[in-house]
């Protein structure tokens, strides 16, 4: 396989789940087992994509999106209903031992070691599996258990591991016998901050170092952001986009947070400054103005349903409007706004990945200008 060529390859590939139909009753039982039912489940419509050698790329999608399936599909683990993928210019289902040797599969909420083993034992049967020459496992597993800190922790029971603790023991029998294609679903799930952190350093090396190809799914953007080059975004089995981050949102995009004294609804303010509304803050205020946020009213239906400026309890309530504009934009939003409202408070923010691709699952395609 030449420099140049992907290393990953996905051609219209298409995966229907068939379940089967059953009612309540003995009656229904006895007539699925003589004429069974099914209803169908698309969970990838004719996906398409190539990814090169070296790429760290994130496959993004709400639950259901089909995410876990493709990555299956990519591992070897099921086959697609139809369309064609290839790993290393081979067929996934096909599982051959060339195939094993250069993919790994991480799964963040499932345990593929040995849980009533140390972790150096559960390491040593791997080395066995894969048959990886002596020198070559002492190597890796030391440069591995260094990089993510865990050799003091090689003799204890995988069990017994905190859970940080133990995703990194997964991740470095993934890499043991040193994959150059190495898929990650939700690696980061249930890790606190600092685990977590510590994680994204490691396979930032990794990818860097071993030019490994890396397909990483999460619902932590903070992975995305920190991690990938190239994103793809999954909705209902569909791709809708595929590209850098970046080109997710159009240069100069920001949200102005203005915190109001006064309420209004929603198609007012955006009849008055010209800019949507994208969300609203609603605020218990104390005398003085001050108060803490209770709530949140997304606004794309319109109006500002429950954001009104007293309470069922008679108690004033202080409303943060957050409106989509440019930086070079801003003052032309305040300087009408300053002449109907009290501005309590104002600021300006940049628009996030996770935001923007929230608001992509709502609208169901891509903004305008963004690399589909």
């Amino acid at each position: 396989m030449s420099k140049t060529a992907p290393i990953i390859s996905v051609k219209n590939v298409r995966r229907v789940f068939r379940s089967p139909q059953k009612a309540e009753g003995f009656k229904s039982t006895i007539g699925l087992l003589l004429n069974p039912k099914f209803t169908e489940h698309v969970a990838l419509k004719e996906v398409s994509f190539t990814i090169e050698p070296g790429s760290f790329v994130g496959l993004i999608g709400a639950n259901g999106a089909g995410k876990t399936t493709l990555l299956k599909i990519l591992a070897g683990l099921i086959p697609p209903s139809s369309g064609e993928a290839s790993v290393m210019g081979l067929k996934p289902f096909d599982r051959t031992m060339e195939f094993r040797h250069t993919i790994s599969l991480v799964m963040g909420q499932k345990a593929q070691l040995w849980w009533d083993l140390p972790a150096v034992d559960a390491f040593d049967l791997l080395k066995a599996i894969y048959e990886i020459p002596e020198a070559k496992y002492r190597e890796r597993l030391d440069t591995l258990s260094e990089l993510l800190d865990v050799k003091r922790l090689l003799q204890t029971q995988i069990r017994r591991l905190s859970l940080g603790e133990r995703m990194k023991m997964e991740l470095i029998g993934a890499l043991l016998h040193w994959p150059k294609v190495i898929f990650l679903d939700e690696p980061t799930i249930g890790l606190d901050g600092l685990a977590a952190e510590k994680l994204r350093d490691f396979l930032k090396t990794f990818n860097q170092k071993e030019k490994a190809t890396i397909i990483l799914t999460s619902h932590n953007m903070d992975d995305i952001e920190r991690l990938c080059s190239r994103v793809l975004i999954l909705k209902t089995g569909e791709m809708i986009f595929d590209g850098a981050p970046s080109k997710l949102t159009r240069e100069g995009e920001c949200r102005l947070r203005v915190r109001l004294k006064e309420a209004f609804k929603v198609e007012e303010l955006a009849a008055l400054t010209g800019a949507p509304v994208a969300s609203i803050s609603v605020e218990g205020a104390t005398p003085d103005g001050e108060g803490a946020a209770n709530t949140t009213a997304e606004s794309s239906s319109g109006s500002a349903e429950g954001a009104s400026g007293d309470d069922s309890d008679g108690e004033a309530k202080v409303l943060t409007y957050y409106f989509e504009t440019t930086k070079d934009s801003v003052l032309k939003v305040l300087q009408p706004l300053m002449t109907k409202a009290t501005i309590l408070d104002m600021g300006i923010e940049e628009q996030s990945l996770e935001s923007v691709i929230q608001r992509i699952y709502s609208e169901g395609s891509v903004r305008p200008g963004a690399h589909v």
